[in-house]
């Protein structure tokens, strides 16, 4: 019980939106491919690749925003590597996927070691971080303030994004093309819908989102670029969408229960739980959601079998 009061605190609360962010955000720009059509792994190596010229951007030209802007960049060169080789050549979605983030990771660490000598991290007083914002009403009040305010822009973008995207995807003629592109391909193509296009489109907007997501985790969440930081958050973003196929308030509620996780599993460290343990919590809810998610499905196709097989009632 004292491991449980001391993790159920209002700061829990604080935690979770700073660590449901860069999920929340990777996984609402893998809602437009995922409409789309496309099962896109990569999305954990392009939030760290943004991280990387995040922190370079900032470092180099002394401000945030340029930071920011060179993330999502590189994140979005990226993604337009992974659309040319899914869309245009016809490659398996799934080994491209995971060879982009086997680059990533490779890439960051020699562009590490090659730029600033050192392999891990880097750490310099030059980088700027994103600013936080103190609302005024409720800055200092206890416990609004301590919930609701300090946070940085991307973490009150995120909430409102997913009322964006949502809007984008289901009331907008640019929504609806994607969505038909993803469901039903041949009737978009007979009324003269590119779904090429559609999903290059789909697959540049999600490598936006994951620039957003990798640039928080080095100039937001910390100040820094360490290897391999996004530490799985690209693959929980993945399971994420698998269960929630790609709706936004479904991907909102998926990624709050992977952020609490998160927060938690940090929280108990801090309560004397074993590291190792604490380690396993986030992919524990991961998999715990898929599994939920299997025996709904099962229970439904059970359901349906059963319809189709029932005797049909005489004088039918």
């Amino acid at each position: 019980m004292e491991i449980l009061s001391s993790i159920f605190t209002v700061t829990i609360i604080a935690a979770t939106l700073r660590t449901t962010t860069p999920i929340l955000l990777v996984a609402l720009g893998g809602s437009f491919t995922t409409k789309a059509g496309i099962f896109n792994i990569g999305l954990e190596g392009q939030m760290l690749v943004a991280a990387f010229f995040g922190v370079i951007g900032s470092l180099w030209s002394g401000s945030a925003w340029v930071g920011l802007a060179c993330g999502i960049t590189a994140s979005v060169a990226m993604a337009a590597v992974f659309s040319a080789l899914v869309v245009t050549l016809r490659a398996n979605e799934v080994v491209v996927g995971l060879a982009l983030n086997i680059l990533a990771g490779g890439l960051t660490i020699s562009l590490t070691k090659a730029i600033f000598g050192v392999r891990g991290s880097i750490v310099n007083p030059g980088i700027v971080g994103l600013p936080r914002i103190e609302l005024p009403f409720i800055h200092g009040t206890r416990p609004w303030g301590q919930i609701l305010s300090g946070y940085t822009p991307l973490i009150y973008a995120s909430l409102v994004l997913v009322l964006v995207v949502w809007i984008v995807l289901y009331r907008t003629r640019l929504g609806l093309y994607i969505r038909v592109t993803g469901e039903k391909p041949e009737a978009a193509q007979s009324l003269g819908i590119r779904t090429a296009r559609m999903q290059h489109i789909a697959s540049a907007i999600c490598g936006g989102f994951a620039g957003l997501a990798g640039v928080h985790l080095s100039l937001g969440y910390i100040t820094m670029f360490a290897e391999n930081m996004s530490a799985g958050r690209g693959f929980m973003a993945v399971a994420v969408l698998i269960f929630s196929n790609g709706d936004p308030l479904r991907v909102f509620l998926g990624c709050l229960l992977f952020g609490f996780a998160d927060a938690a599993s940090l929280r108990m460290q801090t309560a004397g739980v074993s590291s190792y343990l604490v380690l396993m919590v986030p992919y524990l809810v991961s998999l715990l959601a898929l599994f939920a998610l299997s025996w709904r499905n099962r229970d439904r196709v059970f359901r349906t079998l059963r319809k189709s097989l029932s005797p049909i009632p005489e004088g039918a």
